[in-house]
């Protein structure tokens, strides 16, 4: 036992980095203000979500009291939570559980399967809390205020939200235990990431679509009509998960009652630890070594072949950039985070064009009209530039080196030319986005070729600054130490500035958009001065960029 609690706190300490932040807090004292900003944001951007949800938990509820069922609150919750739960768990865990770093150091130390198992499930179940929590808190609340059921409904209530997570991330680590045992997907864990990607953008895809489908008017009544032509439904899948009747139960039951099924919860989940521990003793070794022979592809070059492969040279940047490519695509989870969010924005962003019907092709034949062109022009732009600010290419190119930094420190290039590599990469990929968001504009909008001409050339100016602004994040904080190549794009907090950029630049260029109208300076004027603007920042940001990546790279150390 006191084995596993210390790998759980070493596990804990390397998850969330608490030894590197108490070090940079206490001693360095370097970054103080990253936590405060950090708590102000997600306050803010997760703020409205969180009322939004709110509110129709609240309508829940309201319906249940009508029905005289008011509990049905907390089990659409625990629903909601546990679905979401089971969805991006069973990614966390593969990656979690087979394709992380320190797998490898873990599996040789004398420490059963079951300890380095559950500890892994137990660092999981701990960020699994981060998206449960804004999901469940609400509907406790909301019940608690409403029904005033005492102060063990509130005691009982903390355990259920603690434990909460702990069926739906079993059920899908029994399901990837046995997948990996039966199946050897070990070799194919590329396509098992662009699967599983794939689907989170179809998901989300599909959630947005019908939320757009939603019928104006008031949406707190929408939401309690259709509460009470499902209710059935509601219930329905409540008995086919018993766990989620036995949670509610356990706090809407007031007495003896109310502590049996609590009871009973605690009970079955304890079970159901116990068979994931058991089970993860007999196979998540088998499944973990097994499949990993290496085997190699011999093919015999001719000398024509070897010259034409030895004789061509190319410029230090050029080879850099294809570098650059060949392991951006080498990585599916590079890939899908730099390509997918770019395509899949627009999208969702202009879906209310195709599922709104009349008034939307009301508003947009308005925005068509000659007294509007400027402004539409203007705002095409700005859908560029925010399209942009979904792209983690630049803000994590170095970061995404990670170990292999040294790589970089070593071979007899100047930095300032591996930035510019890195640079030329990211507006590579930042024109894929332009492409795709001027390609929508011009079917919905039907904008001049003109038009659409000089959006591309601001959108391209605009582009090349933030990218290479968010070079400069990446270039003075690099997140160099990850245990897998997730780590470096979804949990590094450059992603967070370089979208914190974006909204900074788009709020001062729509000012500045709206102060040169009001001088009444015509369209033509306005391009060009937002376009001169763009260009000296983005000579000025690149000498800043080069002169920063000089001192960088002789200081960066892994």
């Amino acid at each position: 036992m006191k084995q596993f609690i210390n790998l759980l706190k070493i596990s804990l300490n390397v998850n969330f980095g608490i030894s590197a932040l108490r070090y940079r807090f206490t001693k360095e004292r370097k970054r103080l203000w990253e936590p405060v900003l950090i708590f102000l944001s997600i306050i803010v951007g997760g703020g409205s979500i969180t009322a939004f949800y709110t509110m129709i938990l609240q309508n829940v509820y309201m319906v249940g009291l009508v029905l005289n069922s008011p509990e049905i609150v907390i089990i659409v919750s625990l629903i909601i939570g546990q679905f979401t739960v089971f969805v991006f768990g069973i990614m966390y865990i593969i990656s979690a559980f087979y394709f992380s770093n320190d797998i490898n150091i873990l599996v040789p130390l004398p420490l059963k399967p079951y300890q380095v198992l559950g500890c892994k499930f137990i660092t999981i179940m701990i960020n699994e809390y981060l998206i449960l929590l804004p999901l469940l808190v609400p509907s406790i609340i909301i019940y608690g205020t409403g029904i005033k059921p005492g102060i063990a409904y509130w005691f009982k209530s903390v355990f259920i939200i603690l434990l909460s997570p702990v069926i739906p991330l079993i059920i899908a680590s029994v399901f990837v235990l046995i997948l990996m045992r039966l199946v050897n997907i070990r070799k194919s864990k590329d396509l098992l990431i662009v699967i599983g990607t794939l689907f989170g953008v179809l998901l989300s895809l599909t959630v947005n679509y019908y939320t757009q489908k939603m019928p104006d008017g008031d949406p707190g009544q929408f939401v309690q009509n259709l509460v009470s032509s499902r209710i059935d439904i509601i219930e329905m899948i409540g008995e086919k998960f018993p766990h989620v009747i036995w949670s509610t139960y356990s706090l809407s039951k007031t007495g003896l009652e109310g502590f049996i099924y609590f009871g009973l919860t605690i009970i079955v989940f304890i079970l159901a630890f116990a068979f994931l521990l058991w089970l993860g003793n007999q196979i998540f070794y088998r499944g973990l070594l097994s499949g990993q022979e290496v085997s190699s592809r011999k093919k015999r070059l001719s000398p024509e072949q070897i010259n034409r492969k030895t004789q061509g040279a190319s410029s230090p940047v050029t080879a850099l950039f294809r570098r650059e490519w060949k392991l951006f695509i080498r990585t599916p989870i590079y890939a899908l985070n730099g390509l997918a969010g770019m395509i899949m924005v627009p999208f969702i962003l202009l879906m209310p064009v195709f599922t709104r019907g009349e008034e939307m092709q009301d508003a947009i034949s308005l925005i068509r009209q000659p007294q509007f062109i400027a402004h539409a022009t203007l705002g095409s732009f700005g859908l560029i530039l925010f399209t942009a600010s979904v792209n983690i290419v630049a803000c994590t190119s170095i970061s995404r080196e990670g170990q292999t930094f040294w790589i970089s420190k070593m071979i007899l290039v100047a930095p300032k030319h591996q930035v510019a590599a890195k640079l030329l990469h990211g507006m590579s990929i930042s024109a894929i986005g332009i492409a795709v968001t001027l390609a929508l504009v011009a079917i919905v909008l039907q904008l001049p070729l003109l038009r659409l001409l000089i959006v591309l050339i601001l959108g391209l100016l605009g582009n090349l600054l933030l990218n290479i602004l968010n070079l400069i994040i990446d270039v003075i904080r690099p997140k160099l130490e990850w245990n897998n190549p997730q780590e470096a794009v979804k949990q590094n907090l450059n992603g967070f500035f370089s979208i914190l950029l974006t909204m900074v630049s788009l709020g001062c260029l729509a000012g500045l958009s709206v102060f040169l109208f009001d001088m009444g300076l015509s369209e033509w004027w306005i391009y060009i001065i937002l376009g001169v603007i763009a260009g000296i920042l983005s000579l000025l940001s690149l000498k800043v960029l080069f002169t920063l990546a000089e001192k960088a790279y002789k200081k960066l150390e892994i």
